[in-house]
């Protein structure tokens, strides 16, 4: 650095740069620091050994330097665990040095310049050196402690992973990285090291190829060795390792490129090479086997052989000595396949954690058995039998090592068969395991004792739920099927104990015993039952494909005769023996496994007993268990070279004795020993003929690579056995052929047949000379029971073996893949696979086989060659019967591709029937071989593991047989009725054993058992294997259900209800799944199944149980509650589908049935309402077409058209129609069911059984119409629908008039539509039910309901407070019509609107067809009365109205007195001997009977004794004295309404008080009467405030209530009007007045109220009629002002008392109480009247008030002359000029308002004696005087203020007055400015602003008022509210609409008024003011008066006294 780039100024401040360099240096002072510490440590380092602990502390102090403590010395990964969030990856690694380039060594000449450089060498070299030190530790003290090693090894790998995320492109160091993570067995961190030496784009990659360095090149050939190893073909097909050469290094220089020559190459941790690779001295190995036996200890010796092979072995030096721990008790228990121990090896150690989890999985593979036919998972051979069959891997075949044809582990030994001991974690999981196991007891021989009597009892009442489903499906299904034929129905209870005694010996039946297999593979699973069942591939039925079908012939697995044999199973034979001499020398594993294969196929090595010795080997004397077998075929495969060379090296030995022998001219005798060794290479070769032919099979899976391999093994022991059977043959020449020398021939001729390159002729040659040597020998058999390729010599294996190729040439035809006509794969197949139908009855066998098969080809396989006797046998063999005889000893597989290939076929010609007919066949074929001996015979865990690959395969096939049934019509066209029957039991026998299944699960259930669990898989495994199981019971219950329903309708004999049998089956099957909680599972396909079946079935005998099953499945599928009764639902712990649309119609019918089977007043109480909303949610919004909306226009028309009188009368006799268009039922499915009826009906009962008791919504009437309607618009014949409708009409009509009286005052046009909408529903209603109703009970009921509720209507419609309102016309429902003989139109009703008789008499048609419908109900006969008196008093009224005018009378015809009083006698007759619904009697007919009796009798229709005898039915009238004339009648009337109020506990009956009081009032109608009658009235009726008490009963019309309440208030109005009461009338109308929503017609009610208190007023003050206007006619406006003045003054005296007073008070306070709710003129002219008695009565009297004295002293010596108008503008008096100034308009009175007297509250208390009157001052002192005006008259308006200021009460001295502008409309009992102060200046009062402006507004307001009152007397102004009102004041306050009105018509006068104000103001009236006004305006002396005229005076109330007034 420069000294310019240093320097700065001395006047700048550099303190913090200055500081910051200084931090730099220390960096850097630091950095120095560490690297002479690194230099040190390396010195130390590079010296070797002697100088490790001083290399170590000094790497120790480098690491404690402070540079490893910086923020960018951490790794990424450290950073991100420390700083979170806070990192910033931008400026984290910012240095100050410029990076350089990485040194890639460790060398100490070039030293590190830059922080990150040391930080990478420093942890590289640390790692180097961990590493040298522990080779040296190695070398110098041997092995090391194998945790020490892989902490120093895994140690020295983290330093080289900080040094590479310093920096990454060091290859060196990743090659180094990667040998370190081989020694630790890490293939992945191996293999990521390997990769990130190549690390690079494409284009670097191929530079790299083309010349790669050292580095690279070995990197990229190891990482190739690596995948190779790792069978990663993806990554070997991808760049670089896909564009990489094959390149071979030589051993020198891989160890050369190696980082570390004591540490494998990185591609061999694949093979698994140890840590250590250190010599040590050979050592003893001990074997422990898990179990002793054969099979044990082959198990333990191969899993050491693989141990050593692959690295395992790390403790084990090379040549050590294996040797056997013996059991001390060398008897061993039974085979019961027990878990074994974990071996314990003295020398071998536990795998490195990191690689024992891949070192298992390497091992843990399959191994071969007796058939090596390995599969894949989900293969579509998952047919064949596999049991102990081999999975051989495709591995890749090395120079050294043999192919690894892995072994299957073997059940629950994946530790031991690693060869390694169980960590804790395992050992815990498996002691739990085996305790689990151990938990399942056994039941006791001899009955156990009484604890296990407990116990097995409660475990009966826990499983009781369980067996009870089980045991009612058994007895349903047993009878069925015994019915159908079918037969092996097994009992549940049986199974269920042979499963709970886990013993297979019980079994005996297959089926059982398959049933014990799947319950113990099931209670204790393993991975591979696991991966069967939860496989997402196809378990499918093998391929139709050439390859396929033929290769399950030509390859299947012939039956074993072995396992069917009885030689006895090795277990232990010889062992002893043999281990002992392991023991005894020095052998290595190699050896020991010889000797192992010695021992077992040697002659006498394993006799069956001791001292009993043997001829035979265990290879044919015993039968090989299945793990012996499998461990024998994996020794001689593996160790298959060191077995060779023995057996070479002992055959040459063999071969040079007999040559010596010959050479010296002797016969050589072949010894014990020689025989053995030709027994052990025949074996052997036979055992390699196995394993090649099972892992040729055609489904093996095994790589072509290995068959080779396999292949040349065959021939080297083929090879060899030949040779030795030579050497055999040459030492006995005489000898015969034996059983040994048949052997080999006959395993010659099959290696013939397994070779592809031998022709098909030179096979069939040489089985028939084959043949031929073994007729001679007869019946002779030689078993050879181990092996599977050939299990038995005999005649009959040939003939089998010849069939088998001679047919070659039929399954080529059949399975050609070029063969385009299934029609000819369908005539070969079918007659050879269904028996039945291609044999005739009549004729053998094999005639019927010739002549169906006769034009099928002979085979042409067979050659000249062979003998003519074989060719003409062969000729003759007719294919399709050995066929026949071929398929019955031919393995299921064999059968099963037949099948296939037939379905096939079907499917080519679209024949589903036939397809289903194969799969039906194939399932049979299956369940039929759980029978056979190949599967009875197999281990338990190969039968488990067959058992459920046969399931899932079975589950396939049923899956596609269940979508075959769904998608055609007829699926079973073609299955005849015996078919049927074998598919039944076929499905029934794995209905049976998945039952099993479902045992263990209700074990499991009650927590009898524990859950099991899957070794290395997730405890979920188990649930879901269960839940694949329950997929497969449910589907097989589906398709044996679908059996049953065709097997039914073949056979109706035995079936003659074929529905309740199939709905008991679908029933129980759901019961027995659902208690288990399955039965939702496969997709709810079950539930919907049952559910389409109970639905199509409608002729069960047991109806209930069918509503209730169906219910529970709609509750499983869709969670719809559809019960009637709660406890019939059942929890399944099903979920819950969503109802589509589709299944909501389908359902319809049945949820309708269900809800009529409840009252529809409970139903919105139960859940079925609930579900009732889901499915109508479901069903979604009807499609609208364009009749529905033309019939909704009808309908809704219809609704509000005017009620047509011949409507009404046709409708009568059946006629009545609406033209509206037709809607298929299709289009409208639900309302075609009446879906939309019911809904409707449901919201309207909803509604009506409500208690309401206040107003609500009424949302359900709405949704209750708007259902209706929609119901109707698809069809109007329904008469129910037109019923309901016209009853939700009703209830929306009783709901607006029930409350108040709003809307029957207001003249609500909304209740005459409900009106006419319910009579017109009505009317189509009664139409349809005249001419479509049923005659049923139920139906009748309904329509003498419905008769009765129209009568009701068309009664109450007549009636107030409708008043035939509904029956009138309105002038727009009148036509436009005109005459022919004239032009013009006009307007006329289209008909004569009903009359109210007419009414009358058709609503008592309604109810006498209502009582004949219903006869017992009083309603119908007490409403008939009602009409029937209508009528009668309509007739009389008109008699006597003719009558009193002259007129004729004819009699009109009507119903007579005597038959309405029968009506009611009827009425009385009919009431329910119960009391009504709140616990009182029925009083209706009894009141009305009395009252009707009393009314007849004033009408003098009755006498006194016609009264009596008719009273004389109504119980009520019985205890009361008879009157004996007419004056005694009132007192009976009164006495027997009074025991009806006697009756009527709880006062509801309001009618019968008001009777009473009619019945006194209406006998004289006088004061003494009235009295008495009000005192009725108030008893209960009117209390003490006036309040109107009437309750409305129950029997009440909606509406009435009001219209009683008028009419007894007014006839209390009239008592109180005679009565003279005038508190009581005061407090009535306020509270007539307040209430006005409480009466009906209140207007009215008011009027006649207020006309008759102004009466009484009159009558108390005597004050008579047209008073005002003879006391102020003539009487002048100054004389008015003065006495007005006084009259105020006395009136406010609170010691005045005076009658007329207090009625002017009442008056004002009436008109304050109207407030414009009636006319005011009567009580504006009773206030004018009142006043004007006070005005000349007291007026006169009245002394000067002090305003008059003061305003006369002040005039007097300025004016000699009185001038009663000349007032100046300095005047100050208390009565302001504006108040003087009148101005008189259109000849009437309109001055403007004066002040109120209050405003002289002051000069009030002055003396009141009057003074003489003053003189007004003389004008004669002014220049000019003004002309004299006219007298101006008194106005009302001027009385009506002067009245209502009389009544003001006087207030105390007011305070200061407070001036403020006017911002709002003035308070009424303001004080406005007269009209003449504001026209005096019209440009002032134009001003926009200012209180001037202001003033004139509200100046214009008041002239409005005055105007109005004038001109337009009707109307009435709202006069002042004051503070004193009493508590009703607030009905007195105005409107906000008539304060609108008011203001509106201020502005439409303005411009009228202003006009005349100028023409006043032209010519003022007072001349003398107008100077004074302009002087005052000039100069500003009169500021005050100004100011008074332009601002209003509000003076503050005082609040200290209640009713004080406001002064202006």
């Amino acid at each position: 650095m420069s000294k310019a780039s240093v320097w700065h100024p001395y006047n700048v401040e550099v303190a913090e740069e200055a500081a910051e360099d200084e931090a730099d240096d220390t960096q850097e002072l630091q950095i120095e620091e560490a690297l002479k510490l690194y230099q040190t440590a390396l010195k130390l380092h590079s010296e070797g050994p002697p100088s490790f602990e001083k290399s170590a502390a000094a790497y120790k102090a480098l690491f404690d330097s402070e540079i490893f403590k910086y923020a960018e010395s951490l790794s990424e990964y450290k950073r991100h665990e420390e700083f979170g969030e806070d990192l910033v990856f931008d400026s984290i690694l910012e240095d100050d040095y410029k990076a350089g380039p990485v040194q890639s060594t460790g060398a100490a000449d070039s030293a590190p310049n830059t922080l990150q450089q040391i930080l990478h060498l420093s942890y590289k070299n640390h790692g180097q050196f961990l590493l040298e030190a522990m080779q040296h530790c190695i070398t110098t003290s041997g092995a090391t402690p194998q945790m020490e090693a892989w902490n120093n090894a895994r140690g020295a790998l983290n330093f080289f992973a900080e040094a590479l995320d310093k920096e990454d492109t060091d290859l060196d160091l990743w090659l180094r990285a990667a040998s370190v993570a081989a020694m630790l067995g890490s293939k992945r961190l191996t293999r990521y090291c390997l990769e990130a030496v190549l690390d690079g784009n494409d284009e670097q990659w191929e530079s790299l190829l083309r010349l790669p360095g050292l580095e690279e090149g070995f990197a990229g050939q190891q990482l190739r060795e690596l995948v190779e190893r790792l069978e990663d073909s993806v990554s070997l097909r991808q760049a670089p390792l896909s564009s990489m050469k094959r390149k071979k290094l030589s051993d020198t220089l891989k160890k050369r490129l190696n980082p570390f020559p004591f540490a494998p190459l990185p591609a061999d941790v694949a093979r698994g090479d140890s840590l250590h690779n250190v010599k040590a001295a050979p050592e003893s190995v001990t074997l422990a086997p898990g179990k002793w036996d054969w099979s044990g200890v082959g198990e333990m010796l191969l899993h050491q052989f693989m141990a050593e092979q692959k690295g395992m072995a790390y403790s084990v030096p090379s040549g050590s000595n294996v040797v056997f721990s013996i059991p001390p008790d060398s008897e061993t228990p039974e085979r019961v396949e027990p878990e074994p121990a974990a071996p314990t090896q003295d020398v071998i150690p536990a795998a490195p954690q990191l690689s024992s989890s891949s070192q298992i999985e390497e091992l843990a593979t399959t191994a071969p058995g007796v058939e090596i036919i390995p599969e894949k998972e989900g293969d579509k051979a998952g047919m064949e039998e596999q049991n102990g069959h081999t999975e051989v891997k495709n591995e890749e075949v090395g120079t050294v090592a043999p192919p690894d044809i892995a072994p299957t582990p073997s059940r629950k030994r994946s530790t031991d068969s690693a060869g390694l001991p169980e960590t804790a974690e395992g050992g815990r999981s498996r002691s739990k395991r085996i305790r689990g196991r151990d938990t399942v007891t056994e039941t006791n021989a001899g009955g156990g004792s009484r604890a296990a009597q407990e116990t097995n009892r409660q475990l009966d009442e826990q499983l009781e739920p369980y067996t009870h489903a089980d045991q009612c499906l058994y007895e349903i299904v047993k009878d069925i099927y015994a019915r159908l034929g079918v037969e092996g129905i097994k009992e549940p209870a049986e199974l269920r104990d042979l499963v709970t005694a886990l013993s297979s010996g019980a079994a005996t039946d297959p089926v059982d015993k398959a049933a014990f297999d799947m319950f113990t593979g099931l209670r204790s699973p393993d991975v591979q039952s696991a991966q069967i069942l939860l496989s997402s591939e196809s378990f499918d039925l093998l391929g139709a494909t050439r390859d396929h079908g033929l290769n399950a012939f030509l390859g299947f697995a012939k039956s074993s005769s072995g396992q069917a044999c009885g030689r006895p199973i090795l277990d232990k034979q010889g062992l002893n023996t043999f281990a002992r001499g392991v023991n005894s020398g020095w052998l290595s594993t190699q050896e020991v496994a010889f000797a192992w294969v010695e021992s077992l196929f040697s002659p006498g090595l394993c006799p069956q007993s001791e001292g009993q010795p043997s001829v035979l080997s265990s290879y044919m004397q015993f039968r090989w268990a299945e793990d012996l077998k499998r461990n024998v075929v994996q020794v001689i495969v593996h160790m298959d070279e060191y077995l060779y060379e023995r057996m070479v090296e002992r055959v040459d030995s063999l071969n040079r004795r007999m040559l010596k022998a010959r050479h010296q001219s002797h016969s050589y005798e072949l010894s014990d020993f020689d025989i053995s060794q030709v027994e052990i290479v025949e074996t052997l070769f036979e055992l390699h003929l196995d394993i090649y032919s099972l892992i040729k099979h055609p489904r093996s899976q095994v790589d072509v690579n290995t068959q080779v391999l396999q292949s040349d093994r065959l021939e080297r022991w083929s090879g060899l056995a030949r040779d030795i059977m030579q050497l055999r043959s040459d030492c006995r020449p005489n000898h015969g052929i034996d059983d040994l020398a048949l052997r080999h021939i006959w395993a010659t001729v099959f290696q013939m047949s397994v070779n592809d390159e031998v022709p098909p002729e030179h096979v069939l040659s040489a089985m028939a000379e084959l043949k031929s040597m073994f007729t001679p020998l007869g019946d002779r058999t030689i078993q050879l029971q181990n092996n599977a390729i050939m299990p038995e010599l005999s005649v009959a294996a040939i003939d089998q073996e010849l069939v088998r190729i001679s047919m070659k040439d039929f399954f080529l035809k059949v399975f050609d893949q070029d063969e385009q006509d299934p029609v000819v794969v369908i005539e070969s197949l079918e007659p050879i696979l269904e028996l039945e139908n291609a044999r005739e009855p009549n004729l053998p066998e094999e005639a019927a086989v010739s002549n169906e098969g006769g034009d099928t080809r002979s085979p042409s396989t067979i050659s000249g060659d062979t003998s003519s006797s074989t060719d003409k046998q062969l000729e003759r063999v007719s294919p399709i019967l050995e066929m026949r005889k071929f398929l019955d000893s031919a393995n299921v597989n064999v059968r099963l591709s037949l099948w296939n290939r037939l379905r096939v076929a079907y499917e080519a010609i679209d024949f589903p029937s036939k397809v289903l007919s194969c799969f039906l066949r194939s399932i049979e074929a299956l369940v039929t071989d759980f029978r056979s001996s190949n599967f009875q015979e197999l281990s338990p865990l190969d039968r488990q593991h067959k058992l459920l690959t046969r399931y899932r395969v079975v589950d396939d096939m049923v899956v596609k047989i269940l979508r075959i049934i769904r998608d055609d019509e007829k699926p079973f066209a073609s299955l005849p009725y015996e078919h049927v029957q074998s598919s039944m039991s076929a499905i029934a026998d794995l209905l049976h054993i998945l039952s099993a299944a479902n045992m263990l699960r209700d074990l499991i259930r009650i927590n009898h058992i524990p859950m099991p669990r899957v070794e290395t898989q997730p405890t979920q495994t188990f649930i879901n294997m269960m839940t694949r199981l329950d997929d497969i019971h449910l589907r097989l219950w589906m398709l044996q259900y679908h059996l049953l329903k065709d097997g039914l309708s073949q056979d109706l004999e035995s079936f003659p209800t074929p529905s309740d049998d199939l709905f008991e089956f679908i029933r129980h099957v759901h019961h027995a799944t659902g208690v288990r909680n399955f039965c939702h599972l496969s997709g709810r396909q079950f539930l919907r199944l049952a559910k389409d079946e109970l639905l199509q079935m409608d002729d069960v005998t047991d109806s209930q149980s069918h509503a209730t099953e169906l219910c529970q499945v709609l509750h499983d599928l869709y969670g719809l509650k559809l019960f009637i009764g709660p406890l019939e639902c059942q929890d399944f712990q099903t979920i819950s589908d969503s109802l589509d649309k589709k299944t909501a119609f389908s359902i319809l019918s049945f949820v309708m049935a269900q809800a009529h089977k409840v009252d529809l007043k409970d139903l919105p109480k139960t859940e079925l309402k609930g579900t009732i909303e889901k499915v109508h949610a479901a069903l979604g919004r009807l499609k609208q077409n364009e009749d529905i909306t033309f019939n909704r226009k009808v309908v809704s028309t219809y609704f509000k058209s005017p009620v047509n009188p011949v409507s009404l009368f046709s409708c009568l006799k059946g006629v009545g129609s609406l033209a509206t268009k037709h809607v298929s039922p299709e289009e409208a499915v639900a309302a075609s069911k009446g879906w939309y009826y019911l809904m409707g009906n449901i919201a309207l009962s909803k509604f009506r059984s409500q208690k309401r008791m206040t107003p609500g919504p009424t949302e359900d009437l709405n949704y209750a119409q708007a259902f209706f309607v929609q119901d109707l618009e698809h069809s109007i014949e329904r008469w129910e629908t037109w019923y309901r409708l016209a009853q939700a009409n009703d209830a929306q009509l009783e709901e607006a008039v029930s409350w108040n009286a709003d809307k029957m005052n207001s003249n609500s046009a909304e209740l005459v539509n409900f009106q006419r909408a319910a009579i017109n529903c009505y009317i189509m209603a009664v139409a349809c039910a005249v001419c479509d109703a049923d005659t049923t009970p139920e139906t009748q009921n309904k329509i003498a309901q419905m008769y009765t509720e129209f009568g009701n209507r068309m009664y109450s419609s007549s009636r107030e407070p409708f008043g035939m309102e509904a029956f009138n016309i309105r002038e727009s429902e009148k036509r436009i019509c005109n005459l022919q003989n004239q032009a013009r139109l006009y307007k006329d009703v289209a008909f004569v609107p009903l009359q109210v008789y007419t009414a009358w008499k058709y609503a008592s048609t309604l109810f006498k067809r209502a009582i004949k419908g219903n006869p017992n109900k009083w309603w119908n006969h007490y409403m008939l009365g009602k009409c029937g008196w209508k009528m009668w008093s309509f007739n009389d009224n008109a008699m006597r109205y003719a009558m009193s005018i002259g007129a004729p009378w004819a009699p009109q015809p009507g119903p007579t007195w005597e038959s309405v009083i029968e009506a009611f006698t009827s009425a009385v007759e009919t009431l329910p001997g119960k009391k009504g619904r709140s616990g009182e009697p029925v009083l209706e007919p009894h009141y009305k009977l009395v009252s009707i009796t009393h009314k007849l009798f004033q009408r003098n229709a009755i006498n006194c004794e016609q009264g009596v005898e008719i009273l004389s039915h109504t119980s009520y009238a019985q205890n009361v004295s008879a009157p004996t004339n007419a004056s005694g009648w009132q007192p009976y009337i009164l006495a027997v309404l009074k025991s009806l109020r006697a009756a009527d506990k709880s006062s509801w009956h309001h009618r019968i008080i008001a009777r009473s009081a009619h019945t006194i009032y209406d006998e004289a109608k006088d004061a003494t009467v009235a009295q008495a009658a009000k005192q009725e009235m108030m008893q209960q009726m009117f209390t003490k405030t006036m309040a109107v008490q009437v309750w409305k009963p129950e029997n009440e019309r909606p509406g009435r209530h009001f219209v009683y309440t008028t009419r007894y208030t007014k006839f209390f109005v009239e008592l109180l009007g005679i009565t003279g009461d005038k508190p009581n009338f005061e407090a009535l109308a306020k509270r007539v007045r307040r209430k006005q929503t409480d009466f009906f017609e209140h207007q009215k009610l008011w009027q006649d109220l207020c006309s008759r208190y102004l009466k009484l007023l009159r009558k108390i003050g005597n004050i008579p009629d047209g008073q005002e206007d003879s006391a102020f006619k003539c009487v002048n406006h100054d004389e008015f002002n003065t006495l007005a003045l006084r009259l105020e003054a006395w009136c406010q005296n609170p010691a005045t008392q005076h009658s007329i007073l207090d009625v002017l008070r009442d008056a004002i306070e009436l008109k304050r109480l109207n407030n414009g709710m009636m006319k005011p003129f009567l009580i504006d002219d009773l206030i004018g009247d009142t006043y004007a008695m006070l005005y000349t009565l007291i007026g006169p009297t009245l002394p000067p008030v002090h305003s008059e004295q003061q305003q006369q002293q002040s005039a007097q010596p300025a004016q000699p002359r009185p001038a009663p108008f000349a007032v100046t503008a300095t005047s100050t008096s208390a009565v302001p000029v504006s108040s003087l100034m009148q101005v008189q308009v259109d000849g009437t009175t309109d001055g403007k308002s004066v002040p109120p007297s209050n405003m002289y509250q002051s000069n009030q208390q002055q003396s009141q004696h009057p003074p003489s009157m003053p003189q007004l001052p003389s004008m004669q002192s002014q220049p000019e005087q003004a002309p004299k005006s006219r007298a101006k008259a008194v106005g009302r308006r001027e009385i009506a203020r002067r009245a209502e200021a009389c009544i003001q009460k006087a207030a105390n001295p007011a305070p200061p007055t407070t001036s403020m502008p006017i911002r709002s409309p003035p308070p009424v009992n303001a004080t406005l400015p007269s009209i003449t102060a504001r026209t005096a200046s019209p440009d002032k009062s134009a001003q926009p602003t200012g209180t001037a402006a202001t003033s004139t507004s509200t100046a214009h307001l008041q002239a409005s008022l005055d105007k109005n009152t004038a001109e337009e007397p009707e109307r009435s102004a709202p006069t002042s509210v004051h503070d004193d009102a009493d508590d009703e004041s607030e009905l007195s306050e105005l409107d906000e609409e008539e304060v609108e009105e008011i203001n509106q018509k201020v502005q439409n006068d303005d411009l009228r008024r202003s006009a005349s104000i100028a023409a006043l103001s032209s010519k003022p009236l007072f001349p003398g003011l107008v100077p004074s006004s302009r002087a005052s305006d000039g100069d500003g002396t009169s500021a005050d008066a100004k100011a008074d005229e332009d601002t209003i005076h509000v003076r503050v109330p005082d609040t200290s006294k209640q009713g004080g007034g406001m002064g202006v």
